[in-house]
């Protein structure tokens, strides 16, 4: 069995202030970027614990306002979001520089991490990963304010997938592995199904690299349909969500030709989690589905923990790889 392992975003962050005289300079002239070490020790984070496929740790703000305070249309009002005019993409791509600093921040490390790695290699150890991690469409809706422009967020859904399969598209051009799409709104009911998948297809079917969908929360409702999506690859909770493994377990069919990424660790709780039930949660899930080749992570992001926390929780992904299953 090959275990490969990967984060699902966020990563506990904090900004810096300017403190050399280039950096001073640089402020000076409106051009310090007070991330980017941010998101050079998050990423040094995921090689050390030698994850395979990495993000660049979504350390800007939370996974709505990282890209609705840059795309047209929207506007971020004392922390809320409003759509007050039409959708349309931002200039310039929200996302791609962060990557290529991921990306040059890992292979200065290790030279395994490459751009474009086909995930086959990725499987067989040969290379690892970046990928490029985008809020989907229904959450970033839902999670918003709608003024007066758009009559139904069904619109607005279609418009912001047609902005975000830009953003998509850029992040294949600039050399990412897959691109995860974050939609914790799918399990909630807050949308109808079919609305949130044909939002999906409008960005999956427009890239040729692997697309992951990470849905969080419980999955009773929404599985059966999550299983038709035109994705490659499927990310759950199990271990903060056990009830998640019954709920595979009846909807799965050998039939199915998705992977499963296996969240495994409990994001919500502030402590390092128990190897062997991680460990447990895994084996549960592998059962079901049958897979060699499996994909294991964090339940969600990890923003809110203290950061030796998210360490010691990438940590056992680690060393359940290294001992295997």
């Amino acid at each position: 069995m090959s275990i490969i392992t990967t984060v699902v975003g966020s990563y506990p962050t904090q900004t810096y202030e300017a403190q050399s005289f280039n950096d001073k300079l640089t402020k000076s002239l409106g051009l310090y970027d007070p991330y980017r070490q941010a998101i050079i020790d998050s990423v040094k984070s995921f090689v050390s614990a030698d994850i395979d496929i990495i993000c660049d740790g979504q350390v800007r703000g939370d996974m709505v306002k990282i890209f609705t305070s840059k795309i047209n249309g929207c506007e971020v009002i004392d922390n809320t979001v409003y759509i007050k005019g039409k959708i349309t993409p931002p200039v310039h791509p929200i996302s791609v520089n962060d990557l290529k600093l991921a990306y040059k921040t890992a292979n200065s490390v290790n030279s395994d991490y490459e751009l474009f790695a086909p995930l086959d290699a990725i499987f067989d150890h040969e290379v690892k990963g970046i990928k490029g991690v985008i809020t989907g469409p229904t959450t970033l809706i839902h999670s918003s304010m709608i003024d007066n422009f758009y009559s139904s967020k069904e619109n607005a859904i279609y418009d912001m997938a047609k902005v975000l399969r830009i953003e998509a598209q850029e992040l294949e051009k600039a050399g990412a592995c897959a691109i995860q799409l974050d939609e914790p709104f799918i399990s909630t009911g807050a949308e109808e199904i079919n609305v949130s998948k044909k939002a999906i297809e409008i960005i999956s079917e427009a890239i040729d690299i692997p697309v992951i969908l990470h849905v969080c929360g419980d999955l009773k409702d929404v599985l059966s349909d999550l299983l038709k999506f035109n994705v490659d690859i499927l990310d759950f909770e199990f271990k903060g969500m056990p009830q998640n493994k019954g709920v595979l377990s009846d909807s799965w069919s050998n039939e199915c030709n998705k992977n499963i990424g296996i969240g495994c660790l409990d994001t919500k709780m502030p402590s390092v989690d128990d190897y062997s039930q991680v460990k447990e949660t895994i084996k549960e899930v592998q059962s079901i589905i049958e897979r060699e080749n499996i994909i294991i992570d964090p339940d969600c992001g990890m923003r809110m923990l203290e950061e030796d926390v998210a360490r010691g929780k990438l940590d056992i992904l680690k060393k359940i790889k290294e001992d295997g299953i």
